[in-house]
């Protein structure tokens, strides 16, 4: 099931029993969605972020800048996969997961373990929201393949209207209702029915409980086992 911006909006002014009253504009209703939707992001994500997984695979080509030794991050980066840079990510034999740089030491690295004697490669991130970039170093030797591995967050909808048919993430659309809720209360306390938004509040906190208990990695298959010993035992996922 796909659940659009407008059928939130009507939802939310449902539910605070303002169906076309104007108390409330529609473009306040979308950015009330949009920060409902947030907060439920936030509130999901330190659950089970293996939901939220995302990866980028890029080329490198040596030097300095975009291209070179920098990519930009995706738009929808919220925060890198511990460990999350891979070299080589599709070579089986020479796949190495690299570290983040103290930035004082960008140029020369350590040196590599045992499969390599020259400096090792390292990454950082610089920059802010849309314009963050993963700078690998040292440029001079970084040229190749890699992959990031990030946890992604929900694109905001337009507050001009355009967006009132997109649906809302198919991560975040089981619980709808959640936004839906902290939109309605937020209209209730604008029009001062303090009384119908303390009852909203409180089946919001039950909302929360059930979501809490439902949406977790215990809710995930952690394993898969290799009955046949193929792989020589346990592949994790």
């Amino acid at each position: 099931m796909a659940t659009p911006l407008s059928s939130i909006m009507a939802d939310a002014k449902d539910l605070a029993d303002l169906l076309n009253n104007t108390l409330v504009g529609d473009p306040t209703w979308r950015r009330w969605a949009n920060q409902g939707k947030e907060r439920l992001y936030r509130m999901l994500v330190v659950k089970a972020p293996a939901r939220f997984q995302k990866s980028v695979f890029f080329t490198l080509t040596g030097g300095v800048g975009l291209g070179a030794d920098t990519v930009q991050l995706a738009t929808d980066f919220r925060e890198l996969r511990e460990g999350g840079v891979t070299k080589d990510p599709l070579v089986q034999g020479t796949r190495r997961t690299l570290h983040r740089f103290n930035f004082a030491e960008r140029d020369a690295q350590g040196q590599l373990p045992p499969w390599g004697s020259e400096r090792q490669l390292g990454y950082d991130i610089q920059g802010q929201a849309s314009a963050a970039n993963l700078v690998i170093e040292p440029a001079s030797i970084c040229a190749g393949s890699y992959a990031y591995f990030y946890l992604a967050g929900p694109a905001p909808w337009l507050t001009d209207g355009t967006q009132d048919g997109t649906n809302i993430e198919a991560v975040l659309e089981p619980y709808v209702d959640f936004v839906a809720h902290t939109m309605a209360i937020k209209a209730l306390q604008k029009e001062e029915s303090l009384d119908s938004a303390q009852a909203l509040k409180q089946d919001l906190a039950g909302l929360i409980d059930e979501i809490q208990a439902e949406f977790s990695e215990g809710s995930d298959p952690a394993t898969i086992i290799d009955v046949d010993q193929t792989g020589g035992g346990r592949f994790w996922r």
